[in-house]
Formats: C-alpha cells, structure tokens, sequence
C-alpha cells in the first residue's frame, strides 16, 4: 500500500520538529533510513512546485529599543543585529532552506 502524500509530509515534519537527527528518528520510528530519505526528498520537491510560502510572524513587545531581529524556524535560529549584511542573510537563508 502507498503512503499519501500528505502522510509523507506528516512524517517528515514530525522528524524535523523532533530535535533529532533524522537517523536516530527513524530508529526510534522502526522506519527504514533510505525510505524517509525519499519522502524528505518527494516532500522537498513539491514544496519546491508550489513556491515560496509565507511563515507566520509573532510580533512582541519590547519594553527597550531592539537591537536585533531573530528568525526562528523549527530547531533554526537565526539572529540579525544592527548592521548585518542583507547578502550574508540570504545565502544563510538559502543554506537553512536546503537543509530544512
């Protein structure tokens, strides 16, 4: 029997939030390494088809003048201070999107 796409994509997302290595993942899943491989990749495909999508954004309330912006994405990180270079952020960006 086939696994649906949407399932696939239920499954990868739940590796990525896990905190795990997606090796370790599938161990602790009894799923077999190479077929999550697959499904990642199917998953980043068609992703990839649809096109850029838009993150939702939580605003708070700083009580002091912000020096920084952080971008927060699964187990990613990303801080930008003050002075940061807008062509260093999107290659960053770019590389977190590849592996993410």
């Amino acid at each position: 029997m086939r696994m649906k796409l949407e399932e696939k994509i239920a499954l990868v997302e739940e590796c990525r939030a896990s905190g795990m290595t997606a090796k370790s993942w599938c161990e602790a899943k009894d799923i077999h390494y190479q077929k999550y491989l697959n499904w990642a990749r199917t998953v980043k495909q068609k992703k990839e088809q649809q096109g850029p999508q838009w993150a939702d954004v939580t605003v708070t309330k700083e009580e002091r003048p912000v020096s920084e912006i952080r971008l927060v994405y699964g187990k990613w990180s990303i801080c930008v201070g003050s002075g940061f270079s807008p062509s260093l952020l999107t290659q960053v960006v770019k590389v977190v999107d590849t592996v993410c």
